[in-house]
């Protein structure tokens, strides 16, 4: 799983970048599915670059902690 690592920084740059464009709503965790679809069409096609539902989850909100708690 360790091949995910750097697609995940990638995605998660990906996410800051649409947050830098449309604003604080792009954090919240209702944005996570639509995010993903954006970036690779389907959800499938994101699982099989970053792993498993909860491993993307679990990136997302550490996007959010490092930005707003750290």
């Amino acid at each position: 799983m360790e091949a995910c690592y750097p697609k995940r920084r990638e995605f998660l740059r990906f996410v800051l970048d649409q947050y830098v464009k449309s604003g604080v709503a792009e954090l919240d965790d209702s944005r996570l599915k639509p995010l993903l679809e954006l970036r690779y069409q389907a959800l499938t096609n994101a699982k099989r670059a970053l792993g498993s539902k909860s491993e993307i989850r679990k990136a997302f909100i550490g996007l959010q902690e490092d930005l707003y708690v750290g």
